[in-house]
């Protein structure tokens, strides 16, 4: 695998994420898909549809317990993605975390919503990476795209995906974290209002972006109908728990994994026996 570069990695600390070109080799990158589609075919208990029955709909599944050990351990080993994060941010250890799929089609519009994944995750640190690997060829406006510098800015309130009218519907309708912006809207109305940074793809290249990054977008169209993407997450030694409102991750039997952590104490370190280290 590529090494990471001084200039890759001063774009991720200082920009938030960067593309890397050509990171993985066309066995690779079907390795990759097979492990997509197996979760897509055993779907887990966090799986879900953003606005179901609406032009906005995609498919999302989260966190599948059974993901690590249908694939995803023999991929991480093929891909060597621990030795990367660890060169990236020189951390000694490294953990997975998780993955996601994303399947949107039909040619409408269905962009992801806007969102920080730390306000989601009860964590804060630098030693945190997306791996985002799409296997369509992507033009600029169809890929993910993050605010550059957002991730050492201010933590918002998650969006709940209840109300596809309102794209910054709070996941904590109580707390007193700030709402979410609407960055489309902003945008629509000044297309310089937000300093956001995307990029073109082809299959084989990966974003590799930190995620308390707010990001979104990444729409499908009738030029690009369909994206199917594949995110693996990992985190290391600096990754400290940090509390979210009503800790309802835990609460939630989906969300058992989370009451696993060693710690629940803002600013301890991050660790659970439940996320495998790496290295």
């Amino acid at each position: 695998m590529q090494r990471v570069t001084e200039a890759q990695r001063q774009a991720y600390f200082r920009d938030g994420g960067f593309k890397a070109e050509g990171l993985l080799s066309p066995e690779q990158l079907k390795q990759a898909r097979a492990c997509f589609d197996w979760g897509i075919a055993n779907p887990g208990p966090l799986a879900f549809t953003i606005y179901k029955g609406t032009e906005l709909e995609h498919y999302v599944a989260n966190s599948n317990p059974g993901a690590y050990q249908n694939g995803l351990e023999a991929l991480f080993q093929e891909l060597s993605l621990a030795d990367y994060a660890r060169e990236l941010w020189d951390s000694e250890h490294v953990w997975y975390f998780s993955e996601e799929l994303f399947a949107k089609g039909g040619g409408k519009p269905a962009p992801t919503p806007w969102h920080q994944d730390d306000a989601a995750i009860p964590t804060r640190g630098d030693h945190w990476v997306n791996f985002w690997i799409s296997f369509e060829p992507l033009p600029k406006q169809n890929c993910i795209s993050i605010v550059r510098g957002s991730h050492r800015g201010k933590r918002y309130n998650a969006p709940s995906y209840r109300d596809p009218d309102d794209p910054t519907d709070p996941m904590y309708p109580d707390s007193d974290l700030p709402r979410a912006p609407d960055i489309d809207a902003d945008l629509s109305r000044d297309p310089a209002s937000w300093d956001l940074v995307s990029w073109e793809t082809q299959p084989g290249d990966v974003i590799v972006f930190h995620p308390g990054c707010l990001h979104g977008g990444a729409p499908i169209d009738t030029k690009t109908p369909e994206r199917h993407t594949l995110v693996v997450r990992f985190f290391g030694d600096d990754a400290v728990y940090s509390h979210l409102p009503g800790d309802y991750l835990s609460a939630s039997e989906t969300g058992e994994q989370w009451i696993h952590l060693e710690s629940r104490t803002d600013g301890a370190p991050f660790r659970s026996p439940v996320y495998p280290r790496l290295r």
